[in-house]
């Protein structure tokens, strides 16, 4: 639409030849004059108009193409921005899920060298054999909590793969990343986070462009108000058979050239102007309130990352001083069942209390991690790590 509307301000120019076959009592167009015979005849034209003014509708519609053009390609952009979005909280999943691993997999080999340990207790009777199979059932479901780990990964890498619209590949993996040493802090302010956004937000810049075109709508109906001048020209020529000569000497005595200019002046047009105006204006209304919704659901949105962001963040600072207490409780502990001064049920308690801690800290990181990149998107940071 845009390249036609440019071109639409430019000259056209059409060939034009008529062949006609009459009989009967006709007027040949060449020699005005009127016979029974058949015959033929031959009209050659070429026509050329252009638009020298038309309430500028010509120039206000590449404008309008242009600006519906780039509100188009911002709306793509827009899409994109959610699917990189899409695709970094996937990214985090896998990488969460790779710590959940390592963590369930640690738990496996402690379990493992506590059920050696524990058989040779009870070999020389300093344990009853219960003990023993208590070990060895809390092996059996650190074993499953390990697969379902390794499921979990494989399910989230399906995820990621569908996220990026790629085909399911088993050789597929990511770049692995340690989390560095999080300090949640408080950011910027939501109002600073808005203003910030408003620069550089397709959707935002979209909607802009949106209101622009339909204002440019408006002038568009509204120059129907205005007078039309048009220039026009023709170069004609033509040949019949009821003359004696040949169709060189003909086309030459019979060429013509044209040239008019032509005013059309609207005064009634059966309210069809006046109809387009009023539908324009409300098409301007329309695309304001949506410029306004389209802030509005930016700002809530921002709102919605920035306080994520903040609860996660008190959420790991306290998951993290439950684990610093929890480990000091399971190494005490596990000093003790290790001398036999504890019985199984109360250290196999306190292992899986260490293992939830472990997990939920574990979420905790990714969470806020994942929580603080969709503040930095909002402020125009790039998505690194």
């Amino acid at each position: 639409y845009l390249t036609r509307s440019k071109a639409a301000i430019f000259p056209n120019l059409n060939l034009n030849d008529v062949q006609t076959l009459h009989s009967g009592s006709v007027q040949d167009p060449n020699t005005y004059q009127y016979s029974k015979q058949s015959g033929s005849t031959n009209d050659l034209s070429l026509n050329s108009s252009v638009t020298l003014f038309n309430g500028y509708l010509l120039l206000n519609t590449v404008k309008q193409n242009k600006l519906i053009y780039e509100a188009g390609m911002l709306d793509v952009e827009k899409t994109k921005n959610d699917i990189l979005l899409n695709v970094v909280a996937g990214y985090m999943q896998v990488l969460m899920d790779y710590e959940a691993i390592r963590e369930a997999q640690d738990q496996v080999a402690e379990s493992t060298a506590q059920v050696i340990q524990i058989k040779q207790f009870v070999d020389f009777g300093k344990l009853a054999e219960l003990s023993l199979l208590q070990i060895q059932s809390q092996l059996a479901s650190d074993k499953l909590l390990m697969v379902n780990a390794e499921n979990q990964l494989q399910l989230d890498k399906l995820t990621l793969l569908q996220l990026m619209e790629i085909p399911v590949r088993n050789d597929f993996d990511i770049q692995r990343m340690e989390l560095k040493e999080l300090f949640p802090e408080t950011p910027m302010s939501t109002k600073e986070i808005d203003k910030i956004s408003e620069n550089f937000l397709p959707q935002i810049k979209s909607a802009l462009q949106k209101t622009d075109a339909s204002l440019n709508s408006l002038k568009m109906a509204e120059s129907g108000r205005l007078p039309k001048l048009t220039l026009g020209g023709s170069l004609n020529g033509g040949y019949s058979s009821a003359k004696n000569d040949v169709y060189s000497n003909q086309f030459k005595n019979n060429f013509s050239q044209q040239v008019s200019i032509t005013l059309a002046v609207p005064i009634f047009n059966n309210l069809i102007i006046k109809s387009n105006i009023a539908i324009a204006k409300i098409n301007v209304q329309s695309a304001q309130w949506n410029e306004k919704q389209t802030k509005s659901e930016v700002r809530k949105n921002i709102e919605i990352v920035y306080t994520n962001q903040v609860m996660a963040g008190k959420k790991l600072i306290a998951t993290q001083e439950q684990m610093e207490l929890e480990k000091r409780t399971y190494f005490d502990m596990g000093k003790k069942f290790n001398v036999g001064t504890m019985s199984a049920t109360d250290f196999l308690i306190e292992k899986n209390n260490y293992y939830k801690v472990a997990m939920l800290l574990i979420q905790a990181k990714y969470d806020y991690v994942l929580k603080a990149k969709m503040v930095d998107f909002y402020i125009g940071k790039p998505l690194l790590f």
